[in-house]
């Protein structure tokens, strides 16, 4: 905005310019040649008037006077068209006859341009005639090089192009300050509002800019000001359905527990147990969804932890439960490999990547936390059937399934690794595992 408006206010001012100044040019260069004809017109008249008082034996002294003060080559011819004086000091007593000179003699004041083939310029003369006694006694000619009016409407012009210059860079000048003016308050509301997301006590400042930047500046603040509630909420009702949801869900684990230890009956521990198992499931759940709302509300605490330390310890946990399934689970880690993410987050993003892993492997289980550029790369590969390639992307969708997913499943697990790198500034992506079945990749941001 800010280049199309000073180059929009520069054109308008050049264009105002030009409009002003090429006519003036072409007046003013009219003007100069008329006042150069004028002045060598009269200079010429005023000599023809001094000459016809002066006897003739002073003519050559007037002459070179003249062409002093005009700078002109001044000569006088008889009315016998012989040359008299001539104030470049040629021969004298020649024949001289020039067209000019003949209209002179006629008693009419002759004025033209020719070229000179001695001086190769062209010449500006005037003759005029010199009366004595009523009748003519001669001619007096003066002769300027044609080139000292253009000069001069040549260096007219240059002060002309000077004065379209001065005004465009006074333009820009107006137009830089004007655009900042502008664009400045422009500059500090977008960056407002690129910063509101991280930041929903933000506001923008409503007295600074044009009275149409404050008013955008007010409605940003208004539309913060209803997410900041809406957010508020959404978290106080995410809190409320946590402590209300997990109470009683512990409450029937416990005694789902009970029964599981008191019963005498095999089917009925069995049951128990079983159902145990649901409720684990359900709470698993409801903490993914949790989770999810947070990444949605944008609340996902900035943090920074040692990945491969975090890695490693969730790795010796998932360690028993690899053992039971009789899975080998292995780690490739570099040491202190930190991220801008906190260790929660990365805990559960590498508990569902062994969880989902651990589901469908059939022999090996392989985690890797390695550096990769700018990011820490986590990787979970399993030797399992894999997912078709047309559903690497798909998979990252909530609720989303592959084809051969195992039952039992909500679809959220990889929702939720994906959607927590993208929230820590990283992502993730899946393709085939070099055991064979499905790989994983998490990038989160090195710190």
């Amino acid at each position: 905005m800010t280049r199309r408006l000073v180059l929009a206010m520069t054109a308008l001012a050049v264009a105002v310019a030009l409009a002003l100044a090429v006519p003036l040019a072409l007046v003013v260069a009219n003007d100069q040649r008329a006042a150069f004809l004028s002045r060598l017109q009269l200079s010429t008249l005023s000599a023809a008037s001094v000459l016809s008082s002066m006897p003739q034996s002073e003519w050559q002294g007037e002459v070179r006077q003249v062409a002093s003060d005009t700078g002109a080559r001044v000569i006088v011819v008889s009315a016998s068209k012989s040359l008299l004086a001539d104030s470049s000091n040629s021969s004298l007593d020649r024949s001289f006859s020039r067209p000019e000179i003949t209209a002179a003699l006629a008693g009419s004041l002759t004025s033209s341009v020719r070229h000179s083939s001695t001086l190769s310029t062209d010449l500006r003369f005037v003759a005029a005639p010199i009366v004595k006694d009523q009748a003519v006694a001669g001619v007096v000619r003066l002769t300027l090089p044609e080139n000292q009016v253009t000069h001069a409407v040549r260096v007219t012009q240059a002060w002309l192009a000077a004065f379209v210059l001065a005004v465009m860079l006074v333009a820009i000048a107006l137009a830089v300050l004007l655009a900042r003016s502008v664009a400045s308050p422009l500059r500090r509301l977008a960056y407002t509002a690129r910063t509101l997301p991280e930041d929903l006590d933000l506001r923008a400042d409503e007295s600074d800019g044009p009275f149409e930047v404050r008013q955008v500046a007010h409605a940003l603040n208004q539309t913060a000001s209803k997410l900041q509630g809406i957010l508020s909420r959404t978290q106080r009702v995410a809190a409320d359905a946590s402590h209300h949801l997990r109470t009683p869900l512990t409450g029937v684990r416990l005694r789902l527990e009970a029964i599981e230890d008191i019963s005498s009956e095999p089917e009925v521990a069995a049951e128990a147990a079983a159902a145990t198992a649901e409720v684990d499931r359900l709470t698993r759940r409801i903490e993914q969804v949790l989770i999810l709302a947070h990444t949605d509300t944008g609340t996902m605490p900035r943090e920074h932890c040692d990945a491969s330390a975090v890695i490693a310890a969730r790795a010796e946990e998932a360690v028993l439960i690899a053992d039971e399934r009789d899975l080998h689970l292995s780690t490739e880690l570099s040491p202190n490999l930190r991220v801008s993410a906190g260790a929660s987050t990365v805990a559960k993003i590498i508990d569902e990547l062994m969880g989902n892993a651990m589901q469908y492997a059939q022999t090996t289980v392989l985690v890797r936390c390695l550096r990769s550029g700018r990011s820490v790369e986590i990787s979970v590969s399993d030797d399992g059937p894999g997912v078709d390639e047309s559903e690497w992307q798909s998979i990252f969708q909530r609720f989303s399934r592959g084809s051969a997913a195992a039952p039992g499943g909500s679809g959220l697990g990889l929702a939720l690794v994906q959607e927590s790198a993208r929230e820590a500034g990283g992502d993730a992506y899946a393709e085939r595992s070099e055991l064979g079945g499905l790989s994983v990749h998490v990038l989160l941001p090195a710190e």
